[in-house]
């Protein structure tokens, strides 16, 4: 029989998770959707790699400073103030159509979302652990921001509609945490990250996690537009984004028990020789019909996802004696810093053609595979002490 603490643990569990489905799927459907309509209204391809670099400076920027926001104001008002703030600035996009005004927009919204995920974490941490309570965090957050994706394929993207959509979503990510019943965390003390540390410990691990960060915003800010110019319909383009997703979603459970046979180092190796093999045709036959760009973009997320996690695993096995929690926080600012220079770069690439794209991303996949060949640890002359 269930006991009262566990009723309780489960129950503000279910709340956290139902506002996640919100918050995922209004800022997923919004960073679909602006790139498109940035090429389709004439965009430089710069602005458009801006609507996505914009979002990921606002997420690194929260990252920083969110432990001083939550120690001032507490969770329950910091997540509710960042959600009204983000809805807010979602709403306001269909009335400035224009490129700037939607950079800063998605400077904020990108902020917002940092520090509410950093939010919902927390909570979770302390409720459910990082076992069951975050496995079914994951599994939430890759069907909401599928739900996202696939809304495009039914709604009229050249009207407010969508953008509206989203942000009443967002602020309705709100309500679960203002009627929940959800226990206050501790408030942590303020992180401060030592990212030369980690890299003279971790060469590969934070290598790996700034090179998955520039593939991910490449594919996250670059891939709709992509998408638009190889002439697929909408429907088409979210499907190829939506298998992109399940594909890294499938590669989780085999690859995590893999790591364990083979190591991390040698599966990290795989993955990226797997997409490399994956770039040849993106990259070699720019004319490929709808059904193969989907397939070959799901086989791309199989193994585009697992190198973050890889990374992460190796920093943490190469600098034992840091705190988990460090690392992990240090290796997301990294992630997020590639997030930001990936959309900026490639769009600039993307303007040579839709095959010069996975050109450059092959570049970056090569520099991480001679990194997982070439780059070992430092060896530690005396164990380091942090709070």
């Amino acid at each position: 029989m269930t006991s009262r603490p566990d009723r309780m643990m489960i129950l503000s569990l279910g709340w956290l998770l139902f506002a996640v489905m919100f918050l995922v799927f209004g800022t997923n459907l919004q960073g679909v959707l602006l790139p498109i309509l940035g090429h389709e209204r004439g965009s430089s391809m710069v602005l458009i790699g801006l609507f996505s670099a914009g979002w990921s400076m606002g997420f690194v920027l929260a990252c920083i400073c969110v432990g001083q926001m939550l120690g001032r104001f507490g969770h329950v008002r910091a997540f509710l103030g960042l959600a009204l703030v983000s809805a807010v600035a979602t709403a306001l996009l269909p009335l400035f159509p224009n490129d700037w005004a939607w950079v800063g927009l998605r400077v904020i919204t990108g902020f917002c979302f940092g520090g509410l995920s950093a939010i919902v974490e927390g909570w979770l941490v302390e409720q459910a652990g990082s076992g069951i309570g975050f496995a079914s965090y994951m599994v939430v957050n890759l069907l909401a921001s599928l739900l996202g994706t696939l809304s495009l394929g039914v709604v009229d993207v050249a009207a407010a509609t969508p953008l509206l959509l989203a942000a009443a979503a967002v602020a309705l990510s709100a309500v679960p945490i203002a009627f929940g019943r959800l226990p206050r965390p501790p408030i942590r003390p303020v992180f401060r990250p030592r990212l030369g540390l980690l890299m003279r410990r971790s060469p590969l691990g934070t290598a790996g996690c700034i090179g998955a960060g520039v593939i991910t915003g490449v594919i996250g800010g670059l891939a709709p537009v992509f998408g638009m110019m190889s002439a697929l319909s909408m429907r088409a383009d979210t499907l190829m984004l939506a298998a992109n997703s399940i594909g890294g979603a499938i590669a989780y459970l085999p690859l995590s028990m893999l790591a364990e046979k083979l190591g991390q180092r040698t599966l990290l190796t795989g993955v990226i020789l797997l997409g490399l093999l994956v770039c040849a045709p993106l990259a070699l036959m720019p004319h490929l019909p709808p059904a193969a760009l989907i397939g070959l973009m799901g086989a791309f997320g199989f193994a585009q996802y697992p190198i973050y996690g890889l990374c992460v695993g190796i920093a943490n096995r190469e600098a034992p004696d840091r705190p988990a929690a460090h690392i992990a926080g240090e290796l997301v600012l990294l992630f997020g810093l590639g997030t930001i220079v990936g959309p900026l770069v490639g769009s600039q690439v993307l303007r040579g053609g839709t095959a010069s794209l996975f050109v450059f991303v092959a570049f970056v996949l090569v520099l991480l595979l001679i990194g997982s060949i070439g780059l070992r640890p430092r060896a530690v002359s005396h164990p380091l002490a942090e709070a």
